[in-house]
C-alpha cells in the first residue's frame, strides 16, 4: 500500500513538473518529470516482482506423507451420492471434509457421484462412504 501512495507522488511531481515545464519553457523540469515517471514505473515493477516472491513461498500447504489409501467398505452404495466431499487438485482420493490427512491442503468441494464419475476413490484415512452412509442412517 505504501509503495501506491509513493508512486502517486512521483506521479503528481510528474504532472506538476511537466506544467512548470510547459508553462516556463525549460527542459530541466520536463526531465525532473521524465525522471519522477521511470521511478513510479520502476517501483512498480519491483513491488510486483516482491509480490509474485511472496506469493510463491505462502502457496498452501500440501498433505504430508504418503497418499492414504483406499477405503475398502462395502457403505459405498449406502451414501448419500448427493453428500459433499472435497477432493485435492491431482489427488485420487476423496475425503470428508474433517479428513485430519488433509492437513491445510486447498480442496475442492464435489458431491460425492461427482467424485466417483471423475475417477476418484474414498479414503481409506476418513473413510467417506462409510462416514457418510453412517450419517445418512442417523438422519432418518
Amino acid at each position: 500500500m505504501r509503495v501506491l501512495l509513493v508512486v502517486l507522488l512521483l506521479v503528481l511531481v510528474a504532472a506538476a513538473t511537466l506544467v512548470a515545464s510547459v508553462l516556463g519553457g525549460g527542459s530541466g523540469f520536463a526531465w525532473i518529470s521524465v525522471l519522477a515517471s521511470v521511478l513510479g514505473a520502476a517501483l512498480l515493477v519491483f513491488d510486483r516482482i516482491r509480490a509474485r516472491r511472496s506469493k510463491n513461498k505462502t502457496t498452501p500447504a500440501r498433505p504430508q506423507g504418503a497418499e492414504p489409501g483406499e477405503e475398502r467398505s462395502n457403505a459405498a452404495e449406502a451414501a448419500d451420492q448427493g453428500a459433499e466431499v472435497v477432493v485435492i487438485d491431482e489427488r485420487p482420493r476423496y475425503h470428508v471434509r474433517t479428513c485430519d490427512w488433509l492437513g491445510d491442503a486447498e480442496t475442492l468441494p464435489l458431491t460425492l457421484g461427482e467424485a466417483r464419475e471423475l475417477g476418484f476413490t474414498p479414503c481409506a484415512r476418513c473413510a467417506p462412504n462409510a462416514t457418510i452412509a453412517a450419517e445418512s442412517r442417523r438422519s432418518r
